[in-house]
């Protein structure tokens, strides 16, 4: 197993309600076979020391793999589980065991010669696909309406601009602006990463119902389950939330509390594939439907193998260390026959942002 400190810079900082990104900062992994399989995954965080702390972690519960049973996922994941019992499963912890175990469902991919939405599950093949690179809080009014068009242009049939400034006026002046540069037939998600109590929520919510919004996402610190609860019968529009939530049971309590409409589970924060495929069926026990957080490179295929999930997140900041992009084609992204993901890496990129 090999693991890689990479820096994959941005053309331009993208500003949250939460804090700036100036690059993403990757642990990248590339766990080997005897007979030659590759399986590739990768996880991140905003910060170069907290992605060396995840590098390190990641190369110590490697060892934990070699001479493994690459496709035998679930005695893999409970032991990599059980080693890091002292210390907690979440957190730093679960975003490592993730590259591991995303890695060898690539793997096992390959091994049975089937892509991995088709290993999974086979439910589709293809799924939507909602922009997120773009309408960042950093953008001008007249920015927000250039770029949301040209999103519009490039295929995309929803797409998710962000909100939480100080000046609430000014958010709902902005998401008019959208709103009005793409049209009533575009899907419109608004997603406030936590910048609001509830009362600002339900305040916003009803400002916000006449711009028709598919949902609106994270508008409260992520751990106050009560609140989305109440929230979520108070409004009529659609709540989502569940990215900043840590493996299955985490999602078990939004869904057992019906504390949002859509349950967003990531990849990285689920602890791999293994996890986040029951997730997805923790929340399809409770009729809620779920959408991939990030990571659309692995997550489009978990999406084409759950029939709860609804939209994949177009969020193109690994596409740069890859040979061949992620294509959107009508609005969708084609899942393909590849075994596995399907992913092969571009080593003059890796060896370009490697740090």
């Amino acid at each position: 197993m090999t693991t890689t400190f990479l820096s994959i810079p941005l053309e331009r900082p993208l500003v949250t309600a939460a804090f700036p990104i100036p690059a993403i900062d990757t642990a990248l992994v590339q766990v080997r076979t005897a007979d030659g399989h590759e399986g590739v995954a990768w996880s991140f965080a905003f910060g170069r020391g907290r992605v060396a702390s995840l590098v390190r972690l990641i190369e110590d519960l490697g060892e934990l793999a070699v001479g493994a049973d690459a496709v035998a996922t679930e005695a893999l994941w409970a032991r990599l589980s059980k080693a890091v019992e002292f210390i907690g499963r979440r957190g730093l912890a679960a975003a490592a065991i993730s590259t591991i175990d995303t890695a060898c469902w690539d793997i096992t991919g390959q091994a049975a010669g089937l892509p991995a939405h088709r290993l999974l599950g086979g439910f589709r093949d293809r799924v939507e696909t909602y922009a997120s690179q773009g309408l960042w809080l950093d953008r001008s009014r007249d920015e927000l309406a250039a770029e949301a068009q040209a999103l519009v242009g490039q295929g995309f049939r929803a797409v998710k601009m962000r909100a939480g400034l100080p000046d609430p006026a000014e958010d709902l002046a902005r998401v008019r602006v959208v709103r009005e540069a793409i049209g009533p037939d575009v899907a419109l998600m608004v997603d406030a990463n936590q910048a609001w109590d509830l009362k600002q929520t339900l305040r916003m919510a009803r400002d916000l119902a006449e711009y028709d919004l598919f949902w609106l996402e994270e508008p409260m610190p992520h751990g106050r389950v009560d609140d989305y609860a109440a929230a979520t019968r108070a409004i009529e529009m659609p709540l989502c939330t569940g990215e900043s939530n840590y493996l299955s049971d985490e999602l078990l309590v939004l869904a057992q509390q019906r504390a949002a409409d859509y349950v967003m589970p990531d990849l990285m924060r689920m602890g791999g594939v293994t996890e986040w495929m029951k997730a997805a069926r923790v929340c399809e026990v409770f009729g809620l439907q779920v959408t991939p957080h990030l990571f659309m490179e692995h997550s489009a295929h978990l999406a084409g193998a759950a029939r709860n999930v609804v939209w994949q997140e177009y969020q193109p900041w690994w596409q740069p260390i890859l040979e061949t992009p992620t294509r959107v084609v009508d609005g969708c992204i084609p899942l393909g026959d590849e075994p596995g993901f399907g992913l092969r890496l571009s080593a003059s990129a890796v060896a370009e942002y490697r740090l």
